[in-house]
């Protein structure tokens, strides 16, 4: 078959905020567990929501075992056959291939070694590991993750606001694997409740065993993001929450030939956003403007051969932020997307699926965290078991 490049991991970019790293000499080392069987690499690099320019030393790839300790010759990559590089305020770069055969379930690792400039850019996922070490040791076949203040300043974060915080990972935006297997990837397109990996990594696990070598899920969520509107520039995490589903389409989707299926679980922060310190009331939407809204995507990844599959809104009513006339939205906009899902590949129910029967406006809170609109580790297992894995067949 013929040869192409599919994403084996991949980010969606939004502002760090106060999560983002500091300018400092310092190496980072991501840590890639492969889906799919490649025999050669490449990776792009975003300084997209960055302030200021990047400069990177040195970039290395070599195969490794999951703690990132060489197990294979370490290679030098390169942009533009160039070994060092700047990216300015916005820019993306996509490396040189460097040849590197790896097989699926096999782990890998990228090295960037930033002389220069703070990372802003990039997202909060624990689907991959990022070692992070002061110096330059792109080369180095044996390293251990350095600690910052600010991975104690998140941990408290997620303690005080009952969510999961997950180490930052910046700069990288996607790696790919040169693929003669007919591959393709899965992206899920979603808020912090697809973002924080409950449901989404067992997804993936389902899917690699399920459909070996023939499919990667990569997790392009944003935490806060919302399907209709950006992020609104009152919120004091200015950027965080990053652009709306609608205006990320191109760069997120439709950039990558190799995405065949999206899973779109988008609106829980278009209805419960509005009129608290993260939005205005006046950017209150309705829900037939969300159903249109979700049919127009429908329609655009059809015309470049992608299908969609749409998550409903998992039910708020436990959460602060929570009034009757958000939980009436939801629960009109689910009963439009069921009646008009002959216009996606597949709709999934999980609404209903952990809804409490007796507060039909609340999921139940077995299945959720603390802050009551997450889902925990056991919510989002029941989600990614009941997956229907005949719809990627």
């Amino acid at each position: 078959m013929e040869n192409k490049w599919v994403q084996v991991w991949g980010q969606a970019h939004s502002a760090f905020s106060f999560f983002y790293y500091p300018s400092c000499r310092k190496t980072y080392r991501l840590v890639i567990k492969s889906a799919l069987s490649g025999k050669s690499v490449r990776f792009e690099l975003s300084n997209e929501c960055a302030k200021n320019d990047v400069c990177i030393g040195a970039l290395t790839v070599a195969k490794c075992d999951k703690d990132g300790n060489f197990i294979s010759e370490c290679k030098t990559a390169t942009v533009n056959s160039q070994k060092s590089l700047c990216l300015k305020v916005g820019e993306i770069a996509l490396s040189d291939e460097v040849p590197l055969d790896i097989k699926a379930g096999e782990y890998f690792c990228i090295n960037a070694y930033v002389e220069k400039g703070a990372l802003r850019s990039g997202n909060l996922l624990d689907n991959v590991n990022l070692l992070t070490v002061k110096g330059d040791v792109s080369h180095t076949p044996e390293i251990k993750n350095q600690r910052r203040i600010r991975d104690k300043v998140r941990e408290v974060a997620s303690v005080v606001l009952k969510m999961y915080f997950h180490k930052p990972i910046p700069l990288f935006q996607s790696v790919q694997v040169l693929n003669d297997a007919d591959a393709r990837s899965i992206v899920v397109y979603g808020d912090s409740i697809s973002q924080q990996g409950y449901w989404t990594n067992a997804f993936a696990e389902r899917i690699y065993e399920a459909y070996p070598e023939k499919y990667s899920v990569i997790n392009k969520s944003i935490m806060g993001t919302r399907l209709l509107r950006d992020w609104h520039k009152r919120f004091i995490c200015k950027g965080l929450f990053g652009k709306s589903g609608l205006n990320r389409l191109q760069r997120d989707i439709l950039n990558y030939p190799d995405v065949e299926y999206v899973i779109i679980a988008l609106g829980t922060n278009d209805f419960l956003q509005y009129g608290t310190i993260a939005a205005p009331k006046s950017e209150k939407p309705t829900p037939k403007e969300f159903l249109n809204a979700m049919i127009g995507v429908s329609e655009e990844l059809q015309k470049h051969g992608k299908k969609l599959i749409v998550f409903n809104i998992l039910n708020f009513g436990e959460s602060i932020d929570s009034r009757p006339e958000k939980e009436a939205m939801v629960t009109e906009a689910n009963k439009l997307l069921e009646e008009n899902k002959h216009h996606f590949h597949a709709y999934y129910d999980q609404a209903n699926l952990v809804v409490n029967p007796e507060k039909p406006t609340c999921t139940k809170k077995e299945y959720l965290g603390k802050d009551y609109v997450h889902p925990n580790k056991l919510g989002g297992q029941i989600v990614a078991d009941n997956v229907d894995l005949e719809w990627f067949k």
